[in-house]
């Protein structure tokens, strides 16, 4: 058993969440606590007092705690005999009221912390883990390769093409639904500079970018991206991507199963006119979304080069959330440099 997978904590229980990942062991990193509101001097044991706790449980997950015009509240309620009170969705709080006697409570808590595990993966991922390429020579080179491919793909959407600003690589796509949590992930990230500094070493990391390819079939491509690698064939960035995203899967941050793919996404195939605003960077396997015929791109472009450039970064990045020159905002980095 992963020691290192956190506990999380419901009123006065402790469980290990898991995810709805099939034979998964990862529990997301994220604490519900509970909060008494009991008066001065009772004592919570007591059975025959009815008392009432706050459970913090992210908004994004209370819809599956209501249920279908509420008939997963109705149900919690008849199976606990507790008050359960969720709050509106205009209110934006976390917090979830339980009422009643403690058998009732314990009740209560353990059915919610179970439709909690079992629909957390269902929730959108709201940051990732980044190395952010900021070369402007290398944007440069990106933009002008992706006007040239306009003239190429047919039917897609303008913005299927990655803005030459937020060129990065991914090493994990992360959930977290509170201030708390962001803040620690962030922490957890730094927690990791000294192992971090170990496989950098004192040189620059210089990554190569260029070799376009289809992350499917290139006939039906979705995804077009570039290889990255070390410049200096010393093997440093695939240890590091490695390292990193594997700390953070032993931690429990990261709860999907396909492996580690050092890429960067050039262009993400949407149909013309398209209002989807996907940024995972893999195509969800078996999905059957729009895809564009590139084999012409890759045979004119395929060998191309956008030059080298100096990764200074690891960051947890947001999602969809951009700065006025295309980068990635982000709550917080761990410098290379």
């Amino acid at each position: 058993m992963n020691t290192n997978v956190p506990i999380v904590e419901v009123g006065t229980r402790r469980y290990r969440v898991r995810t709805g990942l099939a034979g998964s062991s990862k529990t997301p990193a994220i604490d519900f606590r509970a909060t008494s509101h009991n008066p001065p001097g009772e004592s919570k044991a007591k059975h025959g007092k009815s008392e009432r706790i706050s459970l913090n449980i992210p908004r994004q997950v209370h819809k599956y705690i209501i249920g279908p015009r509420g008939s997963t509240l109705d149900k919690l309620r008849q199976e606990s005999r507790a008050k359960i009170t969720v709050p509106p969705e205009r209110s934006r709080s976390d917090v979830v009221e339980i009422e009643g006697l403690l058998d009732e409570r314990q009740k209560a808590e353990g059915l919610i912390t179970q439709i909690v595990a079992n629909n957390m993966a269902k929730v959108p991922y709201t940051h990732f883990i980044s190395l952010p390429l900021l070369d402007i020579d290398v944007q440069r080179k990106v933009g002008e390769f992706q006007r040239d491919a306009q003239r190429i793909l047919q039917n897609v959407d303008s913005s299927s093409f990655v803005h030459p600003g937020s060129l990065h690589i991914t090493l994990g796509m992360l959930r977290l639904l509170s201030p708390a949590d962001v803040t620690r992930a962030v922490e957890f990230l730094r927690s990791l500079a000294k192992d971090v500094a170990e496989i950098v070493s004192t040189k620059p990391l210089l990554v190569s970018v260029g070799q376009l390819a289809a992350m499917e079939a290139a006939s039906q491509a979705r995804t077009i991206y570039a290889h990255a690698d070390d410049f200096d064939n010393s093997g440093r960035l695939r240890r590091l991507c490695a390292f990193v995203r594997d700390k953070f899967d032993s931690a429990g941050y990261i709860d999907e199963k396909r492996e580690l793919k050092i890429h960067v996404s050039v262009v993400r195939a949407k149909p013309a006119s398209s209002s989807v605003n996907d940024e995972d960077d893999l195509p969800k396997k078996g999905s059957r979304g729009f895809s564009v015929n590139a084999v012409p791109l890759l045979k004119e472009f395929g060998t191309m080069s956008f030059g080298v450039c100096r990764v200074g970064q690891i960051q947890i990045a947001r999602r969809f959330r951009h700065a006025e020159n295309g980068a990635y905002e982000n709550d917080g980095a761990l410098s290379l440099l």
